[in-house]
């Protein structure tokens, strides 16, 4: 069995006119929820074996505050990446690890979900996480199952 757990990066501050958004960084609520969400991953049991992430700072951030148990490996292609991408990413990593996450940015994740599992969520909000288990895996993908959804909201 192969675990994908997707994860939208917190909450980020405001946009500023002119700045770069890939440099936008965590508001003081994204910076807590990322904390707490990272406990209940833990809580969880399933470390991964590989974390892949945008070189986004909010979802570096994101990463650094679950306080994951391996490093993270920043790929360029998953800032703002569709459904099909983190498909790529998440299929070439299964040919090597059991569980893996990807943190990433909407709308991709949330296509994600519905891509890889037929389950729908119109929108993860920021600090979502979402595991999707798959049984057998298919270059195509679309065959796991949603096994796990929560939102830092649940928890406030």
């Amino acid at each position: 069995m192969k675990y994908l757990t997707l994860i939208r990066h917190a909450k980020a501050g405001s946009i500023v006119p002119g700045s770069d958004d890939a440099q936008r960084t965590l508001s003081d609520r994204g910076r807590a929820d990322a904390r707490m969400m990272g406990r209940i991953l833990a809580a969880q049991g399933r470390d991964p074996q590989c974390i892949l992430v945008s070189p986004a700072r909010r979802a570096i951030q994101t990463g650094e505050l679950l306080k994951p148990p391996v490093a993270m490996d920043v790929r360029q292609q998953l800032y703002l990446a569709e459904a099909e991408t983190i498909w790529d990413f998440a299929y070439t990593s299964f040919l090597e690890y059991q569980c893996l996450w990807i943190i990433a940015h909407n709308p991709g994740i949330s296509e994600a979900v519905e891509l890889f599992s037929g389950s729908r969520i119109e929108n993860v909000p920021p600090g979502g996480i979402i595991t999707i288990v798959f049984d057998e895996l298919i270059p195509a993908g679309g065959n796991g199952r949603l096994i796990f959804f929560d939102i830092p909201a649940h928890h406030r």
